[in-house]
Parts: structure tokens; sequence; C-alpha cells
């Protein structure tokens, strides 16, 4: 079945509404379930790559995935098949790629860079003491979400004590300007080719290129193998001088001179972050007052905190400032807190697969789709779903004990 035909159809209890893109193991959609209502990312497996060997890594992948449960990894909710082809399901991350953010501004700034650097550093060292090895940690494998976390993404050649044998000793797997030196001589990784990935992607991102750029491959091995690169702070003078030496430190030439554990590197991380403004991401998903926290980390949380402040009394100007269909007051509705007494609340999300829909609660627009609305769990909501062109579509729900996403398909006139 091509791509086109894939669309609507259903895989498990999900069904298929959008495509996202390809990698080099299969597809990959966008999919909502068909009874809770939950968005999630469907990897199938492409006919091409279904020999045995593709078809255990593409397993190994899942398994992998499965195991790990972390805020910055992206998390698999199923494995099944479909007419013979093996379909991953996993969450869905909305976002922006990191290599997406760098070419649109050039390079991310320093604070950002260190965020990200950060975040993916905290999930290797999760996996790595899980005894996983990722393997292609690169810009496009990393998410920034919509609410500002970290995800880290594609398992595809991650390795842990139970994965077999794929490739045949002297074989290259990964992506080449991440590879350290003795993977490019299809030595075993360990956590250090991590590291040494993690050096090459925060490189990327404070200049807004790849260290070991090279017109033929024989030049680019030349360069890895040598650890060849110009400084970070020559292209980008703006960078700390600190900078070059985190850098230099995870791209050593012998593993044995690199950080030696992700937790040598993010005391390093740590510390370096305190040397530069805080970024505009939020660090979301964290408690306050974790004593887990490191010292980037509440800097973060003391950023966030701030720009939260600035958000409320700007709603709260708008709110007392409009009369009616005003625009920056509608857009400040899209989130709405329950009515009644305090309490625990929970929130529930609301989409339609079409795009847009004013939200209606008896008769009153609460504003515009993807929106938010908070009650306390056990509370159900009666809402109204309008967009031109299409049939108005009532709906209810049911606050959870967790926050949770709704996705409904409107019906056209």
């Amino acid at each position: 079945m091509d791509r086109r035909g894939l669309l609507n159809s259903t895989i498990g209890e999900y069904r298929l509404i959008d495509y996202i893109g390809a990698g080099g193991m299969g597809e990959v959609y966008r999919a909502v379930h068909s009874k809770i209502g939950r968005v999630a990312a469907v990897k199938i497996m492409s006919k091409a790559g279904r020999d045995p060997r593709s078809m255990e890594r593409f397993l190994n992948e899942a398994r992998i995935q499965a195991s790990l449960q972390h805020p910055n990894i992206a998390t698999l909710y199923d494995f099944c098949e479909v007419s013979g082809q093996p379909c991953i399901i996993m969450e869905f991350v909305d976002g922006q790629a990191v290599d997406d953010r760098i070419a649109a501004q050039g390079h991310l700034p320093t604070s950002e860079a260190l965020f990200v650097l950060q975040a993916a550093a905290e999930a290797l060292n999760y996996m790595h003491s899980h005894g996983v090895v990722h393997r292609d940690i690169k810009s496009n494998n990393i998410k920034i979400t919509s609410q500002g976390g970290i995800k880290l993404l594609d398992f595809g050649i991650a390795k842990d004590n139970s994965t077999p044998t794929f490739t045949q000793a002297g074989d290259v797997i990964g992506t080449l300007q991440y590879l350290s030196p003795e993977l490019l001589k299809g030595g075993a990784a360990d956590p250090r080719s991590d590291i040494w990935a993690l050096g090459v992607l925060f490189y990327e991102m404070v200049t807004g290129r790849t260290p070991f750029d090279a017109s033929t491959i024989g030049e680019l091995y030349e360069k890895i193998s040598k650890s060849s690169f110009t400084q970070a702070t020559v292209i980008n003078p703006a960078l700390p001088r600190e900078v070059d030496g985190l850098i230099s430190r995870c791209l050593r030439r012998n593993p044995a001179e690199r950080y030696q554990t992700i937790t040598e590197l993010m005391a390093e991380t740590t510390r370096l972050a305190s040397l530069v403004s805080s970024p505009k991401l939020s660090a979301t998903g964290r408690e306050q007052g974790n004593p887990g926290l490191s010292g980037s980390r509440l800097v973060l949380l003391s950023a966030a905190a701030a720009v939260l402040l600035v958000v409320l009394a700007v709603t709260i100007i708008a709110l007392l400032g409009s009369g009616g269909d005003d625009t920056i007051g509608a857009a400040n509705r899209n989130i709405i807190a329950p009515r009644g007494d305090g309490g625990s609340t929970r929130a529930v999300t609301i989409e339609v697969v079409e795009g847009h829909a004013d939200v209606y609660r008896s008769g009153e627009k609460l504003g515009i789709t993807p929106f938010r609305i908070e009650g306390k769990p056990g509370e159900e909501l009666q809402l109204v779903l309008k967009a031109e062109g299409y049939v108005d579509k009532t709906v209810k729900l049911s606050v959870g004990q967790q926050d949770k996403p709704y996705t409904f398909t409107l019906e056209r006139k």
C-alpha cells in the first residue's frame, strides 16, 4: 500500500491522519487513537527493508525504546504488525528538530545550546546507566517541544547487551559527521562514543556547522581520525572561551582522554551555564524544589517563572481591556481555569484534525484549537466545535486523573 493509501487507515486502535517523514527503516505518520483521542507517531517498516536482519533490527529498536522511561526520551506505546509490516507506536513529539532550528537561526544562543546539551546528556546518562548506547546522537534526532522541553528520538541503531550483532567486523554504522574515530574504524561503541557525538552536536549548535566538514569521504575520514577542527570561538567569537574547552574534551581522538562519563560532562555544562544568560526555553516537566536539579536547571526554572509572571500580567490587562471579540483577549483565553473553588486540577487539550476550530461552551466562545481547558478530576465538560465549512460538533469530555489530549474529526457540510 502506498503512502496515500495508508492515510486514514488504522493501525491497531490508531487512525493515520498525516504523513510526517521517512527514515532508513520506514515511514512515520501522525495518528489518533480512536477511543481515547491520544495523538501518537506511528513508524511503519518499509517493505523494501523487510529482510530478516532488518526485521530483527526494527524489533531491537522497539525493545530498547520500550525499556526506557525518561522525560527527555520519546515514550514507546506499543509494537504491532499489520499485514506483515512491523509498526512502532510512540509518543508524538510536537516541536522543532534542533537541525531545523539551527537552519532557521544560523546558530543557537549559547544558553539555548547548553540547555539542549544538558537535557540530551541527562537522557544519555539514564540510558548509559541502563546499559544502552544510542550510537546516533545528532541534531535531527533531538526535538525542542512546543512546551520548551527536549526529547531524544530514533533508537534505530541503539545497542544494549541483548542487541544481536547486525554488522560484520569492520563495518561502520551511524552518521559519518558524528562518528568517533573508533567507530569510523569499525570499532565497538561505548558511552564515550556518545560523548564524542555530544561534542559534535554542541559545536554544531553554537557555530551552525559540524566540526568535521569535508568535500570528500576521504577528507572527512582524515579530519575525524586526527580530530582536526577549527575552534568554535574562531567561527563565533561571541562564545565564552570555556566552550572550546568543553568541546575539545569531548572530541579527543583517544576515548581515554574524553570525559569518561556523562556525569563528568554534565558537571562542566552546569559550570558553563553559570557564565551565560538563561535561555528563552522553559524547563517544563520539572518540579521546583527537586533536590536532584542541577545549578543550570535552577537558573532555567527561575527564568521560566519570570516569563510566566509577565504572561500573567499581560493576560490580566488583556482581559480587563477586552470588550468583545478582542484578538489578544481571545488568544489568552485559550487556557481556561475551572469554575468553582480551587483544589487540584487536570487539563484537557482539544485539537481537530482539520486544523483550527472555535470552541464554545453554553453559547460562549472560549477560544480556538489547539485549546486547553482545566477542570477537576471527574468533571464532565460539554463543548461545541465550530469551523467554517464544517458541521458543528458537540463533544462531551471527562477530566481524568492525568492531563489528557483529545483529537476530533469534523464533518464537512
